[in-house]
């Protein structure tokens, strides 16, 4: 018998950005073969080839020039990479550093790709508030040659794209209410219908110098889960979200039930100006992956303009 005492909150947490796009790099020193070859998203690779010591390669020449006065939010680095099988069962792993002085000095934190599987597989390390451990970034510490990425790599792999994307600041204004959504507690007639709604359940206003583009996405893939079962790892693609309402300058909007993802989603477009969403939510419902007990999902809207 399925209990009908589930907690489901939903932990919204807002960031507003401009955005680079991706950059590719121009420049590269180090110890992988073909190193330039991972100088863009094209069917050519770097090889990193060391089965029992650690590796590194250098990428810069980014040409990354942001406009005076703006503050960096954060950065990302996009590893496209692969295990390469050579014959025998080795693991391949890659880690990754950023450095603001021309490589004299590394961030003290850095993000790995875990291991690496046989198949080319898209890593975003960092994120659009994430500055790698350091308080801030000034802009001339992103110009060539300051700003490089240092790939560690051990193992057999090869290294298809290694591009950079710097999130920063220019007086957007977002603002949700509630930040969290308390999705209540399941009924016996949501798993009979297979969901549970909450209509109106947030309204997010956007406040913008220019055209601007909102995204949601959630932050892990499964739900975070606490109670006495094991953890039915609910994906967090059960829960669909919608825009219900939009006023102002709002041009597009997604109006149909759509699947959060760990992956961006266009929510809405908008104009110069002021504008209002209101956002629904509905959860997908089964006795396996809807256990009795409580569960929690962080995701996070961006709001970017070009």
């Amino acid at each position: 018998m399925v209990s009908a005492l589930l907690g489901l909150v939903l932990l919204a947490l807002p960031l507003w950005a401009q955005d680079t796009g991706w950059r590719n790099p121009s420049q590269d020193f180090g110890e992988f073969a073909f190193g330039w070859r991972a100088y863009s998203d094209d069917n050519q690779s770097a090889i990193v080839l060391n089965l029992w010591e650690v590796i590194f390669h250098d990428y810069w020449g980014y040409g990354i020039n942001l406009p005076p006065g703006t503050r960096v939010t954060g950065i990302e680095v996009r590893l496209d990479a692969w295990h390469w099988r050579l014959g025998w069962e080795l693991e391949s792993y890659l880690w990754t550093e950023l450095s603001w002085d021309g490589g004299a000095t590394w961030t003290s934190t850095g993000y790995g790709t875990g291991r690496l599987p046989l198949s080319q597989t898209t890593f975003i390390l960092g994120g659009p508030s994430d500055l790698w451990g350091r308080t801030e970034w000034r802009l001339e510490e992103l110009s060539d040659p300051n700003f490089r990425v240092r790939v560690f790599g051990i193992g057999s792999a090869r290294l298809d794209w290694v591009a950079v994307r710097v999130y920063y600041s220019t007086g957007l204004a977002l603002e949700i209410e509630p930040r969290t959504v308390n999705l209540g507690t399941l009924s016996f007639a949501d798993y009979d219908q297979g969901f549970s709604e909450r209509l109106e359940a947030q309204i997010i206003g956007v406040t913008s110098p220019a055209t601007w583009t909102l995204y949601v996405a959630a932050l892990q893939a499964s739900w975070s889960y606490a109670g006495d079962l094991p953890n039915p790892q609910k994906p967090c693609s059960h829960l669909l979200w919608r825009v219900e309402y939009a006023d102002g300058a709002v041009t597009d909007s997604a109006q149909t039930f759509t699947p959060l993802s760990t992956l961006d989603r266009l929510v809405a477009r908008g104009s110069i100006g002021q504008a209002k969403l209101t956002l629904s939510f509905r959860l997908l419902v089964d006795y396996e992956t809807t256990v009795p007990g409580t569960y929690t999902l962080d995701f996070r809207y961006t709001l970017v303009t070009p």
